[in-house]
Order: structure tokens, then sequence, then C-alpha cells
């Protein structure tokens, strides 16, 4: 049985008394009802982990003893989902709790011709993403971006790949039919998708017009299907 995992930014290189958030130290003792003497997992987040047993219990200080420290590698494939405010928020945060599940590195919310709203908690979003990776068993908190204008996304540099999926007329490639590998970045629309304007100019800046099926997804839908297609393909090119 894998031994509960916690996240704690702050997670030393080293030591023997390690005191734990309170948030992981409420979550400890008051949810998993552990005790003196009982392993846990550390993460910070960052790639580093290591083992600890509870030295002393409370739900406000619980102090650990760390071991075992390790670093865990980075995955081959870093994929930044660049993906547009939605109107209905509830829709973003199971988006983003999915995709980190998943295993996306970046998340970069943009603002398009089309967005209806720019409405973007912070910290509701992170403590999701946060949840999602303790959750799924990873040590690699995903970057949450704050909001970009669409014309700004373009000037940052380029990734080694670069897809925008959209539904306009055109010769959209299957995503599939691309490896995906090192730094990847997938552009996904707002409900009305991009613009002709946006979509020319992602294409101007070497963004490869892709599909993501026969069907018209929602943005969210889109954002997941994505994800999933960049990091678990079976490429041909």
């Amino acid at each position: 049985m894998s031994l509960p995992l916690f996240y704690e930014p702050g997670l030393p290189e080293n030591t023997h008394g390690f005191q734990l958030s309170e948030t992981s130290a409420h979550h400890c003792v008051q949810v998993l009802r552990k005790v003196v003497g009982d392993c846990i997992e550390l993460t910070d987040g960052k790639g580093n982990a290591c083992f600890a047993t509870l030295l002393s219990v409370n739900k406000k200080q619980t102090l650990v003893a760390t071991q075992s420290f390790q670093k865990s590698p980075l995955p081959p494939t870093r994929l930044t989902l660049c993906i547009s405010l939605l109107k209905n928020s509830q829709r973003l945060e199971w988006l983003l709790e999915k995709v980190t599940e998943m295993g996306v590195a970046e998340i970069q919310p943009i603002l398009c011709e089309r967005t209806e709203h720019s409405r973007f908690r912070r910290d509701r979003l992170e403590g999701i993403l946060i949840a999602a990776m303790i959750q799924s068993k990873q040590h690699y908190l995903p970057i949450l971006h704050d909001p970009i204008r669409f014309t700004k996304l373009m000037e940052l540099p380029a990734a080694a790949n670069q897809w925008i999926a959209h539904c306009a007329p055109g010769n959209q490639q299957p995503l599939t039919d691309y490896r995906a590998s090192g730094s990847c970045r997938i552009l996904v629309g707002p409900e009305g998708d991009f613009s002709d304007t946006e979509i020319t100019l992602a294409m101007e800046n070497n963004y490869l017009p892709v599909s993501l099926g026969n069907t018209r997804l929602r943005t969210e839908t889109a954002g997941m299907v994505a994800t999933a297609l960049i990091l678990n393909q079976t490429p041909t090119k």
C-alpha cells in the first residue's frame, strides 16, 4: 500500500525535525488519523520528495523526521496547455484538475478576442492543482501562469513543438500525426473558437494547425483531449 503524499513547498534537503504545514497536519491527523510512528511521503512540487516518520502529532503542529530524499527526473515531454478562460469557471477548474492528473507541465490561461470572462482566482486554482498532484501521486506541480492576451502569447519564445487546435475550415492535420517530445505548446480557444486573425497570427508564428477529432468539442473537453493525445501518443511523425 502506497504512503499518503503531502505537499510541502518548503521541504528542506535534510532535517530530523521538520514541522508540517497546518494544512498537511490537519489532513494527516484529522482526516487520515495518523499517529506517532506512522510513515508518510512529502514533496515540494519541484521533483523533490522524501519519506517521513511522525514524531509528534497535533492537527496544527505535527513534527516529522525526514529521510530517503530523492529527485524525480523530468518527463521527456513537457507540455504547456494554453487555453482561454471560460465563462463557466467550474468547467475550467475541472479541466485543470484533469490535466494535472495527466502530467501537464505548465498552464497558460489566455484572453482571446472571443473570451467572454477574464475572472481568474489564482488561490483557488492553485489549490486544485495541488490536490490533483497529490491524488495522482506526482512530484511535479504544474506551473500556473497569469492570464495574458493572445497577442502577447505570440511574443513568447517558441517551443520545440507548437500547435493550434481550431475548428475553422482548413487543412488541419490530426494531432496524433505528430510526435511530442521536449517542450510542447498547444493552443485551445474559447467558446466560439479562435478568430481568423488569431489563427493567421499563430500560423505566422510557426504554430501548426491540428484537429482533435471529427466532432466539435467544448473548450474544456478539447483541452483535456489535446493533453491526453500529446502525453500518451503513439507517434507517426
